[in-house]
């Protein structure tokens, strides 16, 4: 853990997903907990998102108001966990994810990358494509595109499922039989499937994820979020 008096503190920019973020401050909390029997410090700044600017920048028109609206929202959330003393920037959102990390950049303060985290979760597992489930932001991004690991999308018709699957996610209304249903549906034989968008995360069980080859992003986030602060996490 670091020294006393050079103690790393978190940033966790919120609020595009809140429950994202909240399961992302418990998960770290408690592999910390576990892991030196104290917590860790974490600042989060939750984004003031309207439900217009969400729609607007999963839906993937980048150059709309309500993704540039965004963008300035998560500009400002980084100002704002400096000013708390974060020495670690993380963003649970696939979509924003270049955002965070260009904001994070600008300041000169790291930023922990959580779809290098989940691709390298991919390759660890032995597999060299997976199938992406995520939203149209993230997919016209192409942020997991270029990292020797195969992205398939989905078909059309399951895309335009999975962007109401995941609107129902963020609403808080997504049933884990759902997810579990889509994601049968969606797996290819000897591909991952990776859930590339953090409001459809944490709700599938263990066999059923095993099942089906499951990366989660958001838990690789937590794991790399934990060795940020000093703690060796297990491999998501």
């Amino acid at each position: 853990m670091p020294e006393p008096g050079n103690e790393s503190v978190l940033g966790i920019v919120g609020g595009a997903g809140v429950g994202a973020a909240a399961r992302l401050y418990i998960d770290v909390a408690a592999r910390v907990r576990a892991a030196t029997g104290s917590l860790p410090s974490i600042a989060l700044w939750n984004l003031p998102f309207s439900d217009e600017i969400e729609r607007s920048f999963i839906g993937g028109d980048a150059d709309g108001d309500g993704a540039m609206a965004a963008e300035r929202l998560v500009a400002e959330s980084v100002e704002r966990l400096l000013a708390a003393g974060a020495t670690v920037i993380a963003m649970p959102c696939n979509s924003l994810q270049g955002c965070a990390a260009r904001e994070s950049r600008r300041h000169g303060v790291p930023f922990i990358d959580m779809i290098a985290a989940t691709l390298d979760a991919v390759r660890a597992s032995g597999r060299g494509s997976a199938v992406l489930l995520a939203t149209e932001a993230t997919y016209a991004a192409g942020f997991y595109e270029g990292h020797d690991v195969e992205i398939i999308a989905p078909p059309t018709a399951l895309r335009e499922e999975l962007a109401a699957l995941i609107m129902r996610g963020v609403e808080g209304r997504l049933s884990a039989g759902e997810l579990r249903d889509f994601v049968q549906r969606a797996h290819r034989p000897e591909a991952s499937v990776v859930l590339g968008c953090t409001d459809i995360c944490g709700l599938l069980d263990g066999e059923a994820a095993i099942d089906a080859n499951v990366v989660e992003s958001l838990a690789c986030l937590a794991g790399r979020c934990a060795d940020s602060l000093g703690v060796g996490a297990p491999a998501a």
